[in-house]
């Protein structure tokens, strides 16, 4: 989908210690700007968990975003990226491996600077969404900027602190002292969450028309 849409495509391969070997897809936009912004979902899943909404969701919204970047300029350069071993349930890792990669290649690698990371995680039902952080209060270009996005695409959203370090790709980034944030689930949770009824029948696709709204209007420029 990232090359249909002329994106430039990079996969950043990375070990899984146990576990073999995942990858990092990225697909890079250039902006007309000297700043960057990264849209992450994570691709996998867990043996009993069919992975609709966690996260199969996230990823079709990044599927979409990529044939649409080229219809409105944008503030700055985009990475759109599908990462891998998310699951800590299943890799054992203390970390999300992919979005540390990520995360490390962002820090170490990048001259442009980081404006935010968003993980989409489980945006396929139950809303109104929430935008989570583990810091203490929104910070106005970061939290501040995603939920005015929202409100101008009209899918008002909640930021809520994360309960520790964070649950999604968002935390490693955070933890490496990298601007991020999660979208996801409401107050109402997944109760299907790495269970069998994650099922696509249970998806709502106007949920994934909003979330996928919600990041355009934070990456359009002019606004």
């Amino acid at each position: 989908m990232f090359r249909r849409a002329r994106l430039s495509v990079v996969v950043q391969r990375f070990r899984v210690p146990g576990r073999g070997r995942s990858r990092n897809v990225i697909g890079e936009y250039d902006g007309p700007s000297s700043c960057l912004h990264v849209v992450m979902a994570h691709t996998d899943s867990t043996p009993a968990g069919p992975g609709a909404n966690d996260n199969a969701s996230g990823l079709g919204v990044l599927a979409a975003l990529a044939g649409r970047l080229g219809r409105y300029p944008t503030r700055c350069d985009v990475w759109l990226v599908a990462t891998g071993a998310e699951e800590r349930v299943y890799t054992g890792s203390p970390d999300h491996l992919g979005a540390l990669a990520l995360a490390r290649r962002v820090r170490n690698r990048e001259r442009r600077p980081l404006r935010w990371a968003l993980s989409l995680d489980e945006v396929g039902r139950d809303r109104p969404f929430w935008l989570r952080s583990p810091r203490a209060a929104p910070r106005p270009g970061v939290e501040g900027v995603l939920v005015r996005a929202a409100r101008r695409a009209g899918a008002p959203v909640t930021w809520v602190r994360d309960e520790g370090t964070g649950n999604s790709d968002h935390r490693e980034f955070e933890l490496l002292g990298l601007p991020a944030a999660k979208l996801g689930v409401g107050s109402g949770g997944e109760p299907c969450r790495h269970s069998p009824c994650d099922r696509p029948r249970r998806l709502d696709p106007a949920s994934l028309r909003l979330a996928r709204r919600i990041v355009e209007s934070a990456l359009r420029a002019g606004v």
